[in-house]
């Protein structure tokens, strides 16, 4: 990402922590997904120069050219305050009067759809009968069977997708993070890796992605089927284990991989 010439902190912080106070403190707010306004920048802002002026970026620009500005503003802004503050902040035109505004991401759960379990099971694309979505002893939501799975049953017989690189993928998922709001954690999260540091992305949510990891699993990856590798009782949750998939370079220094020890393809650990 190019670095624009200016710093959000010097911007924002901290009056941000009192911008945010005082939204909060107002009962009928507007809302962006579950980004609260927290403050007007520029009360008319439909033309980009303007809000390029604010930021102090100024120059003979296309419209295009200044709207693709705006764009690359607004991911600085939130990376910036993100790496800073720990929270989620982002500027973005109002739906509600068109004034260009910081949003703060409201953290309360009751907004977070993609922590409620009603949530994830209607807006969850089921790749197999006889399995739900439920709460998970292992982490987080799981699925589990709802009848008996014998040993070589198949449950998916080919799971789909896009396939990207790694970078790519990485790529996509920074640009477009910003503007998804509430649903930033329902997209651009399901994968299979595949090899020469590929993977075959979904942006969606499928019940695939609700299948949690064990060095001990009931289920396989088998040329991008999924399959039963013993019997599995009703009421069982499925499990795979995740590192048997050859998993992008660098992937076991991720802080979000820090439970997985690398295996090597004779199933040993490495």
């Amino acid at each position: 990402m190019k670095v624009l010439p200016f710093d959000s902190s010097s911007l924002f912080i901290p009056a941000c922590e009192r911008w945010k106070r005082e939204a909060l403190a107002i009962s009928k707010q507007e809302y962006l997904g579950d980004m609260l306004r927290i403050h007007t920048l520029l009360e008319s802002a439909r033309n980009p120069k303007t809000i390029l002026r604010y930021f102090g970026l100024q120059g003979d620009l296309s419209q295009d050219r200044a709207f693709d500005l705006v764009g690359d503003i607004q991911m600085q802004v939130f990376t910036e305050m993100l790496a800073i503050t720990g929270e989620e902040y982002r500027i973005d035109w109002s739906r509600q009067d068109g004034a260009f505004c910081l949003w703060y991401r409201h953290r309360d759960h009751r907004r977070d759809a993609t922590r409620d379990l009603h949530f994830v099971q209607t807006h969850t694309k089921a790749l197999f009968d006889g399995a739900e979505i439920r709460n998970s002893p292992l982490h987080g939501f799981g699925l589990f069977a709802l009848r008996e799975w014998k040993a070589g049953d198949v449950l998916c017989a080919r799971l789909d997708g896009q396939v990207l690189s790694h970078d790519e993928y990485e790529l996509l998922q920074s640009r477009l993070a910003p503007g998804l709001g509430r649903m930033r954690g329902f997209f651009f999260m399901e994968w299979n890796a595949l090899p020469n540091d590929k993977l075959l992305a979904r942006p969606f949510r499928t019940t695939y992605s609700y299948i949690n990891h064990s060095v001990q699993p009931n289920l396989a990856v088998k040329d991008l089927s999924l399959v039963a590798v013993r019997d599995i009782h009703a009421e069982e949750e499925f499990t795979l284990d995740y590192r048997l998939e050859p998993l992008p370079r660098g992937y076991f220094e991720t802080p979000y991989s820090g439970y997985l020890t690398p295996v090597d393809w004779d199933g040993r650990n490495v």
